[in-house]
């Protein structure tokens, strides 16, 4: 079991999970900044799109097996995936971004709108691809949509180890952090 200690949690929580056995694996920074007309710089060999085909999840879904460790869709659950994409997009409330290089698709990432806020979430980069600018344009992408649906203020939080740097040089601010803890038992 994976639990998630905050800045709202009480202030012995962690060291209860560490005497129970837990193991700290991951820490995320919460962020956040308001969305407006700045750009963020992405190199000219990077595009990004918004997702709305079949072949589109296809990429997504061979981004995030090997990233996120998880078994390919189905065909089914690309239907279904592609389904519900197109249904958020028709009712103005999020998207998936997809970015490539050289016609590659090697990132995405997601985002919600939700009373004025752009949520950004699950985004993903082959880890050949890391450091080329690819979750630069998936972020970019995603707030320009943020932006043209309404949204105000974008939210995110970024694991330490890897989007962190990247979203506090792109104008984010930190807000906290979690901190993620395995129980093989309890």
């Amino acid at each position: 079991m994976t639990i998630w200690v905050g800045p709202a949690d009480g202030p012995n929580v962690e060291e209860e999970l560490r005497t129970r056995g837990a193991v700290h694996e991951d820490t995320v920074t919460i962020f956040a900044r308001p969305i407006d007309e700045s750009d963020i710089p992405v190199p000219a060999d990077v595009s990004a799109e918004i997702v709305r085909t079949l072949d589109h999840v296809r990429a997504v879904d061979a981004i995030n097996v090997p990233v996120w460790a998880q078994t390919a869709l189905d065909t089914q659950g690309l239907h279904t995936e592609l389904s519900e994409i197109a249904e958020s997009l028709e009712a103005n409330a999020g998207a998936r971004v997809l970015a490539s290089v050289g016609g590659q698709a090697v990132s995405t990432g997601g985002v919600t709108i939700v009373d004025g806020f752009a949520r950004l979430w699950g985004a993903a980069t082959l880890e050949g691809f890391r450091g080329r600018g690819t979750y630069r344009a998936v972020l970019a992408e995603r707030l320009r949509y943020a932006a043209a649906h309404g949204a105000r203020t974008a939210i995110v939080k970024g694991r330490v180890a890897t989007s962190a740097p990247i979203l506090e040089r792109c104008g984010f601010v930190r807000y906290g952090e979690e901190r993620a803890y395995r129980l093989d038992r309890l």
